[in-house]
C-alpha cells in the first residue's frame, strides 16, 4: 500500500506557469497526492535552490518542471539524449548489448527514475513499460512524455513508451510477461567509486535502496513477469554485490557499471 504524500510546488506568475499547474493536478489528482503549490515572485537563484525543502517542484516562467534537491533544479531532459538515441540501434552502448534487443521485444523498466535507460531501450524499437513507485518522479516522467510528444521526431519514440505509477512488485504480477524486465534499484551513494551525475545525486534524495528482502522480493517477481526466453537484466556499480545476493548467469561491465543477467529457469 502506497502511503499518501506531500509536495511543495512553487511556481511563477506567468501564464505558462500556471497552465502547468492545472497540468500537474490534474496528474497528481488520482494519486491523492498532497500538493502545497505556492506562488514565488523573487527570482530563482541558487540561494534560493538552497533554502527551499529537498524534493519540492519548480515550474519555471516558462512552464518547465524541475526537482529540487541538494540545491539543485533537475527535469528528465530527454533532449540531451538525442544523441545517445540516434545511435541506439547500432546497440554498442554496454546497456544495449547487455539487454539483447529485438525491435519487437516488450520490456519493462521497473525502477524507471527520470527514465533515460528507458528511453534507449525505446529507441531500439522494443516497447517499453516504465513503473515508478514516486509520485515526484512519476510526475516528471509523465510532463517529460506529454512534452516530447509534441514534436514530431520523437513521436513515434514517445508511442512505445508507456508510464505506470504504483509499487514494482504489485505492478509486476499485474501485467502480461514481457521479453525483458529491467532493474536498476538504488544503492547506498558511497557504491560508486567515481562522482555521479547531478541526476543521481537527486535520485538519493527521492528514493531509498531496498532493502534485502526488498531486493529479493523484485528479483523473484521480476524473473517470475518473462517470458520462458525472457531475461532479467539488473544494472549495479560495477564493485557492488550481486541484487539480493544472487548471482547471475552472465555479468557485463566496463570500469564503473556491471549488468547482471538472469535467464528464466523454467
Amino acid at each position: 500500500m502506497l502511503s499518501h504524500q506531500s509536495i511543495q510546488l512553487y511556481y511563477v506568475d506567468t501564464l505558462p506557469s500556471e497552465q502547468r499547474l492545472a497540468n500537474v493536478e490534474t496528474i497528481l489528482t488520482p494519486l491523492s497526492v498532497n500538493l502545497q503549490p505556492q506562488k514565488i515572485t523573487s527570482k530563482v537563484t541558487q540561494k534560493w535552490l538552497k533554502s527551499v525543502d529537498d524534493n519540492s517542484v519548480l515550474i519555471d516562467e516558462v512552464g518547465d518542471v524541475f526537482v529540487i534537491a541538494a540545491g539543485m533544479k533537475v527535469s528528465p531532459n530527454w533532449q540531451s539524449l538525442q544523441q545517445r538515441v540516434v545511435k541506439a540501434g547500432k546497440k554498442t552502448e554496454l546497456l544495449l548489448k547487455a539487454m539483447q534487443l529485438q525491435a519487437s521485444m516488450t520490456v519493462i523498466d521497473a525502477t524507471a527514475g527520470f527514465g533515460h535507460d528507458s528511453l534507449i531501450l525505446a529507441s531500439t524499437g522494443a516497447s517499453v513499460t516504465l513503473l515508478e513507485q514516486q509520485p515526484l518522479m512519476f510526475l516528471l516522467l509523465q510532463l517529460e512524455q506529454q512534452k516530447m510528444a509534441q514534436h514530431r521526431n520523437w513521436q513515434k519514440l514517445m508511442s512505445r513508451l508507456t508510464i505506470y505509477h504504483g509499487d514494482a512488485i504489485e505492478l509486476l504480477a499485474k501485467l502480461p510477461k514481457v521479453d525483458r524486465v529491467y532493474l536498476d534499484p538504488m544503492f547506498p551513494a558511497d557504491s560508486y567509486k567515481s562522482a555521479v551525475n547531478k541526476h543521481m545525486q537527486v535520485l538519493h534524495t527521492v528514493t531509498t535502496p531496498p532493502s534485502i528482502a526488498q531486493a529479493q522480493q523484485l528479483l523473484s517477481a521480476a524473473l517470475a513477469q518473462i517470458t520462458p526466453q525472457g531475461m532479467v537484466v539488473v544494472k549495479r556499480p560495477k564493485s557492488a554485490p550481486f541484487l539480493a545476493d544472487q548471482s547471475p548467469n552472465l555479468s557485463l561491465s566496463n570500469d564503473i557499471v556491471r549488468f547482471d543477467n538472469y535467464l528464466n529457469s523454467i
